[in-house]
């Protein structure tokens, strides 16, 4: 699923088939779909996936369209967009509608849209492109400036990394935000170097000479309203969730992946409120295979998810995944992923949606409730960062000498103070107050994106088109006006969704305590294949990370049984991602 374009080039682009095939074909697996080639002099753009679309205009006389439109993703209010445009065509793609947009209302038409999406928008006649991107930033546009004067565009980094005229070159800044801040990263840093993200809910106009970005959504920046109880947040969070769901009461979710937990559970409800005895919903959960049990409050909750699904009359599907299984699904995420990520949990995700991929049609998940309700677990010991859980800190691993040049901790700390200074906050919050506002807001920008983007990427590959309700920026934007109190309702983690579905899900799962997530370290042999793996690249200096690692350090972590709850994320499996990253794309590193 990518999308790849390049425009300004000082040759004719209609000679650079095999240049914009390389950058497509480079973004990574995708279900067999036909790759849709629009090649001009000045302008090229070339799409492959389900939920990619292209659409231009030419007059009649000039071989070149003068305004091209593709867009990687889906739009939610086609019908509001249909009616403000006039257009009775129910059956035209998403890259139509945003056609007849930019005709009538030109780049203000990121005021009239919403859903989830990357669009790129070329304009012959003004030699304009604009690069748009969803609030959230569920999906991505990358773009670097080329020597010659051209500007090369990709929706996946590799995608770029493919183009000739980029230097595949990650400096200490790049190797940073993938050692001391992944799986999550800078807004805006696109790791390689000279090469540029399009920041969420931002758009980037290109012309000749000139790059500029504007915002064109915002996030709540008003003090919480005193005035707004739990019975009124209950009712602006359902209306809103009801809206959010609707498009899936015409096309109704095949499928939802429900771990047992309230937010799998309240997107279920929202989602398949009654479904037909022939059209019933599969809902699937994943459970770790092995002769031993899991400590308490780890895993998936079966008889919760057994219990939801009776409720809500799904067909429920129990999904067991041994350490065979979970290391091919780990091979299988590192040839999908754009970038680096989490493996321990990527590969169990990874299996839930292999499973649900033979029920077809959307897939419901309860994805991005925890940022979208505020609640942000406390900073990490090991890195200071509200979005890791390692059982050590990646840098720690590293030599001396590579800290030194890298200097990690000063890395962080830089890039910490920048996110707070743009951070809006009411003067009269309490020093712990300002701190867990802090990072609820981190949480909101750094690890929720992370957290969508690479379901989309995994479920993508699959042909698969995923909802994730409660990751909904509207909601965001109430919830952000809900006093503290009202947000975490009575204390508990996810209390005022909760306490807004309560009579919609069994009385005996609504105030559950929340589980850990089954990730893959907790099986014996997962841990095995890690530690084989990284003892190989200590052994062998052709690897990219290998000079900067210290075994000093790495040996006794290699040795220890993991914690199964707070040592959740691996810091040995998380820089094998990288080294593979690394070497997969032939990267130096300066």
């Amino acid at each position: 699923m990518a999308i790849s374009g390049w425009v300004n080039a000082p040759t004719d682009l209609r000679d650079e088939t095999p240049t914009f095939t390389a950058m497509t074909t480079a973004a990574g697996p995708v279900p067999a779909s036909p790759m849709l080639l629009r090649l001009g002099r000045a302008a090229g753009f070339c799409c492959q996936g389900p939920q990619t679309g292209y659409a231009d205009w030419r007059h009649p006389e000039r071989p070149d369209p003068d305004v091209a439109v593709a867009i990687e993703g889906r739009l939610s209010n086609r019908d509001i967009l249909l009616d403000r445009l006039g257009q009775r065509r129910i059956h035209a793609c998403d890259a139509d509608l945003l056609l007849h947009a930019y005709r009538q209302w030109g780049q203000f038409l990121v005021d009239r849209i919403d859903g989830v999406y990357a669009i790129a928008i070329w304009d012959q006649l003004r030699r304009q492109l604009l690069l748009i991107r969803d609030p959230l930033g569920v999906k991505t546009w990358f773009y670097q400036p080329l020597r010659d004067g051209s500007l090369a565009f990709a929706t996946k980094v590799r995608g770029l990394l493919a183009h000739p005229g980029v230097d595949p070159v990650v400096t200490s800044d790049g190797l940073n935000e993938l050692i001391t801040l992944g799986p999550a990263r800078t807004p805006g840093h696109a790791i390689v170097h000279g090469t540029h993200e399009v920041l969420p809910g931002h758009l980037t106009q290109v012309i000749p000479g000139r790059v500029r970005s504007q915002r064109h959504f915002h996030w709540q920046a008003e003090a919480p309203d005193p005035g707004v109880d739990e019975t009124a947040a209950a009712g602006m969070v359902r209306r809103t969730l009801a809206e959010a769901t609707a498009p899936l009461r015409t096309e109704p979710a095949r499928a939802v992946l429900l771990s047992g937990g309230i937010a799998s559970a309240a997107a279920a409800a929202f989602t398949a409120p009654h479904p037909s005895a022939d059209r019933r919903p599969a809902a699937y959960t994943l459970t770790l295979a092995g002769p031993w049990g899991l400590p308490p409050g780890v895993g998936a909750d079966v008889t919760a998810a057994a219990r939801i699904a009776r409720h809500l009359r799904l067909d429920h599907r129990l999904v067991a995944a041994s350490a065979d299984q979970l290391i091919d699904m780990a091979a299988a995420t590192r040839r999908i992923l754009d970038l680096p990520g989490d493996a321990t949990l990527d590969a169990a995700l990874f299996t839930l949606l292999r499973q649900a991929a033979g029920a077809g049609g959307p897939i419901v998940t309860g994805d991005g409730a925890d940022a979208i309700f505020g609640w942000a677990s406390p900073a990490s010991e090991a890195t200071g960062l509200p979005w890791q859980r390692y059982d050590t800190a990646p840098m720690d691993l590293l030599t001396a000498e590579a800290r030194l040049h890298l200097l990690p901790t000063a890395y962080v700390k830089r890039r910490l103070d920048d996110a707070a200074a743009t951070i809006p906050a009411p003067a009269d919050l309490s020093d712990a107050r300002r701190a867990w506002h802090r990072d609820a807001y981190l949480t909101l920008t750094h690890r929720l994106p992370a957290q969508l983007r690479r379901l989309d990427e995994l479920a993508a590959a699959l042909g698969l088109s995923v909802h994730s309700p409660l990751a909904d920026w509207l909601l965001t934007q109430h919830t952000l006006r809900m006093p503290h109190p009202v947000r975490h309702l009575r204390g508990v983690r996810l209390g005022l969704l909760r306490h807004t579905v309560a009579d919609l899900l069994p009385a005996s799962v609504t105030w559950l305590p929340g589980r850990t997530f089954p990730g893959a370290h907790l099986l014996p042999g997962w841990r095995a294949n890690h530690r084989d793996r990284m003892l190989a690249v200590l052994a062998d200096a052709s690897q990219p990370l290998q000079p900067l690692l210290d075994p000093a350090q790495i040996h006794p972590l290699l040795a220890r049984t993991p914690e199964p709850i707070h040592g959740r994320h691996s810091a040995v499996a998380y820089l094998l991602e990288i080294n593979a990253w690394l070497a997969r794309h032939r990267i130096r590193l300066t």
